[in-house]
């Protein structure tokens, strides 16, 4: 090309050329680029109402049409959770007293003066979130660090090294191990990168974590009889979505999958109210609970029945009650019933009443059963069956005998 004539002469020729290949249903994939460039920005390349024009717009009409077709078979998603843009930063006046109307002078952003170590106030050119995450993981920052390891250890031992999970001001309760829980806080800030699973690795391999819940020592029982220093384990409830997840499991309605949308709260005739929604499937689809929607004004009774916080704050430390509920729950419920039932039907493949015994057994409690507790199981099976007026092997006996599994302490209990 020598001047701007024979340039325009070559891009009519490109653009001719591709117009006659969408004409006539066939285009090269060297040259789809062009025909996507032609048919989306024709006022660039064509007079508008030319003949050239209504050639293209008849062409490009089918290839249109297809895409839009392909466009809206596509599911979008994204496994990035949705925020905020970055923006610019506001300093706040001083409010006298507290009162909004009356501002006294402006205020500079800066980090929490108790925990920073630089004590000239910090303006940043943009909204200010990337230096305060600097800021609260800071290695001259000990505070991050400790809470998360007193998190992780509150919730593999029942109780955290600072009780006060969610206070380790002077109002808070001070630590049992101070020195362990600033070298777990080390190690897991410096020597692990933050990682949470090697952390609950480290810790759940000590012999500490591995130790048994029966009194053992008197003397260690007589000066610290509450197991503060943990001569011992501690007994722990399962939380109420870890109970769920476990009669799921036993039963084999487990769903592992990984992500999804959340599963609608399965709503009874008794929870009503204002802003009602649709109500979902009993056994929530076999999904883990951490993918049960959560409706502030209908959570799911068995969950709450179990101490589940209502989502209005965060909570570093659960209740942990003992209530008659608790065990109405689990022996009158439709969802462990229904389980329980499911949990009968997978077993019946078993044939040999021992087997199936020890097979329950093993599920429910990862254990097998000692002698005693094999005969009252085949006792139970033997007179329940006389009971129903019906045969050994029925389902419906192996499935009061799963109820009555998922009753014993042991199974919302570790020891």
């Amino acid at each position: 090309v020598q001047s701007p004539a024979q340039m325009v002469s070559a891009l009519a020729s490109v653009w001719q050329s591709v117009a006659q290949q969408m004409a006539s249903g066939t285009i090269s994939p060297q040259v789809a680029q062009i025909a996507d460039g032609l048919v989306r920005e024709q006022d660039l390349f064509v007079v508008p109402g030319s003949a050239e024009r209504r050639q293209i717009i008849e062409a490009s009409r089918p290839f249109l049409k297809e895409g839009t077709q392909i466009a809206a078979q596509i599911q979008p998603s994204s496994p990035t959770a949705p925020a905020m843009m970055d923006g610019n930063g506001v300093d706040e006046f001083l409010l006298i007293r507290g009162q909004a109307g009356s501002p006294s002078e402006r205020v500079p952003r800066r980090f929490l003066e108790a925990l920073s170590t630089n004590k000239a106030p910090t303006t940043p050119k943009g909204s200010g979130r990337l230096e305060l995450a600097r800021h609260i993981t800071d290695p001259a920052n000990p505070l991050t660090a400790r809470v998360m390891v007193n998190r992780v250890w509150h919730h593999l031992f029942g109780r955290g090294m600072v009780p006060s999970v969610d206070n380790f001001g002077v109002l808070g309760l001070p630590p049992s191990h101070p020195e362990l829980l600033d070298h777990l806080a080390l190690r897991f800030q410096n020597e692990q990168g933050w990682s949470v699973k090697k952390l609950i690795r480290e810790i759940v391999l000590s012999k500490t974590y591995q130790m048994s819940s029966a009194p053992g020592d008197k003397k260690a029982e007589e000066a610290d009889p509450e197991n503060i220093l943990l001569h011992r384990a501690n007994v722990k409830r399962l939380q109420g979505e870890a109970i769920r997840d476990a009669v799921l499991a036993i039963s084999g309605r487990l769903d592992p999958k990984i992500g999804g949308p959340p599963v609608p709260v399965h709503l009874t005739p008794f929870m009503d109210g204002r802003g009602r929604p649709s109500s979902g499937p009993l056994d929530g689809e076999g999904r883990r609970s951490i993918y049960l929607s959560v409706r502030r004004n209908f959570l799911q009774p068995m969950l709450l029945t179990f101490d589940m916080p209502i989502p209005f704050t965060s909570m570093g430390k659960r209740n942990v009650s003992n209530v008659p509920a608790q065990s109405l729950i689990l022996m009158n419920d439709p969802f462990i019933i229904g389980q329980t039932k499911l949990w009968a039907t997978n077993l019946a493949a078993l044939t040999e009443p021992k087997e199936r015994v020890r097979q329950m057994y093993l599920m429910a409690f990862g254990r097998s059963p000692a002698q005693a507790e094999l005969d009252a199981a085949l006792s139970f099976v033997t007179e329940q069956s006389q009971l129903l007026g019906t045969d050994v092997n029925n389902e419906a006996v192996w499935a009061d005998l799963g109820h009555v599994l998922i009753n014993v302490k042991e199974f919302i209990y570790l020891r």
